[in-house]
């Protein structure tokens, strides 16, 4: 009887997020932010695959979006301005 385990690796994670597995390594390594959290188990990088899914719903629903810097633009002069 084969029983699905909660718990994700590398490989599974790659699967869920369409990525390789060398990209999900290297996101660990740099700390990006299109990874959800991870914990380590035994010296291994583990996700919690209810984690992993509100990870992915909130990025679908746009909760994970940078705000823009900067100041706001101004509207351009009109030559009926420069008058």
């Amino acid at each position: 009887m084969s029983e699905e385990s909660e718990v994700v690796k590398v490989d599974g994670l790659a699967k869920m997020l369409g990525r390789t597995e060398a990209s999900i390594r290297e996101g660990i390594r740099r700390g990006v932010d299109w990874l959800p959290q991870s914990f380590k188990m035994g010296g291994k990088h583990c996700w919690l695959k209810d984690d992993v899914r509100k990870f992915l719903r909130e990025f679908r629903d746009g909760e994970h979006a940078l705000p823009k810097v900067g100041r706001k633009r101004k509207t351009p002069p009109t030559l009926r301005n420069v008058a």
